[in-house]
C-alpha cells in the first residue's frame, strides 16, 4: 500500500466520522408538531415467570422478603398486563429525528432493595451516566452486559448502603443492556438506547403518547425486553394525531438460553426446608 493510498484512507475516515458527528440530534424549536398514541397489548396466553430458587443463593432471609412464593423461590413476573390485556414496561420510539423538542432526560436512578433492581427498565442515552443507590445491607456484585448479555461492558460492585455511580457506553450500534448481580442471579434491570428524546415507557395500561412531533416519516417501535421488537412506518403531519397499537403475541417470547427454568442454577428439584414440599420430600 503505497503513501497516497493510506492518505486517502485516512481522508475518508475521516469525513465518515466528521458526518456521523454531524447527525447528532439537535434541539429547535418546533411548531405545529403532531401527536402519536396508542396503546401496547399482549395476546394469547399469559407466559410462565421465571422462578430461583433461593436457597441456592445467599442472603436467603433479605431476599425472601419481596416477590417470593410458598416455596421460597424469587419468582420473576416479566409480563405485567391490565385487565385489557395492555403491556406494561414496552419502550415506544421514533427513528430517524435529527432535531425537535429539548432532550429533558431524567436521570436514571436504580434502586436496589430486598435483592431487587427498580425500576425493571430505563431509556438510556449512548454516555449516560446512572446511579445505583443499594438500600441493601450485603454488597451486590453487578455487570452491565451489551445485547443480552452479550458482551460485558461495565463491572460494577455495589457496596452496601450506598450510592455508586455507573455509565453506558454501548459499542457501534447495540441498542439492549442487562445488568444483573453476579451472586443474585435473580436481580436483573434492562436499559434500551435512545438517539432522541421522542420515547415512551408504558405503565400498566400500555397506553402512550409522544407530542410535539416535527412533521415529517418515521418508524416508530415497541420494544419490550422479552419480546421480539415491532415497527410500523408513520406520516406525522402538522398539528396531526394518529394512533398505533402494538400487539405482542404471548406464544412468541423470546428468553435467552440462560433465563429458561432448564438451566443455570436453577433445579426443579431443590425446595426449601420446611415448606410443604420440602416436608413431603424429608427436608
Amino acid at each position: 500500500m503505497n503513501f497516497r493510498t493510506i492518505i486517502t484512507i485516512v481522508v475518508l475516515l475521516l469525513f465518515i466520522s466528521l458526518s456521523t458527528e454531524s447527525k447528532a440530534y439537535q434541539e429547535i424549536e418546533v411548531t405545529d408538531g403532531g401527536t402519536v398514541q396508542g396503546k401496547a397489548k399482549m395476546t394469547g396466553k399469559m407466559p410462565y415467570p421465571r422462578v430461583y430458587h433461593l436457597i441456592l443463593f445467599p442472603n436467603i432471609d433479605m431476599c425472601s422478603e419481596v416477590e417470593t412464593d410458598d416455596e421460597m423461590n424469587r419468582v420473576l413476573d416479566d409480563f405485567k398486563i391490565s385487565e385489557d390485556g395492555g403491556l406494561k414496561d414496552v419502550v415506544i420510539t421514533l427513528e430517524h429525528i435529527e432535531a425537535g423538542k429539548p432532550f429533558n432526560k431524567e436521570p436514571i436512578m436504580i434502586n436496589s432493595e430486598d435483592c431487587k433492581f427498580s425500576p425493571d427498565v430505563s431509556a438510556v442515552r449512548q454516555g449516560e451516566a446512572f446511579k445505583v443507590n443499594n438500600i441493601d445491607a450485603v454488597m451486590h456484585n453487578s455487570q452491565v452486559y451489551q445485547a443480552e448479555r452479550g458482551k460485558i461492558i461495565q463491572n460494577l460492585p455495589v457496596p452496601p448502603e450506598e450510592v455508586t455511580d455507573g455509565k453506558i457506553t454501548f459499542q457501534k450500534k447495540y441498542k439492549i443492556f442487562q445488568m444483573i448481580c453476579g451472586m443474585h442471579e435473580f436481580m436483573q434491570t434492562w436499559g434500551y438506547r435512545v438517539q432522541n428524546p421522542y420515547y415512551f415507557i408504558t405503565k400498566l395500561g400500555g397506553e402512550f403518547k409522544i407530542e410535539n412531533i416535527p412533521p415529517g416519516d418515521y418508524i416508530l417501535n415497541g420494544w419490550h425486553y422479552l419480546m421480539k421488537p415491532k415497527s410500523q412506518k408513520i406520516s406525522v403531519t402538522k398539528n396531526g394525531t394518529i394512533s398505533v397499537n402494538f400487539e405482542f403475541d404471548a406464544s412468541k417470547i423470546e428468553r435467552p438460553l440462560y433465563e429458561t427454568i432448564k438451566s443455570g442454577r436453577i433445579k426443579k428439584d431443590a425446595v426449601y426446608p420446611g415448606t410443604a414440599k420440602g416436608k413431603e420430600l424429608g427436608r
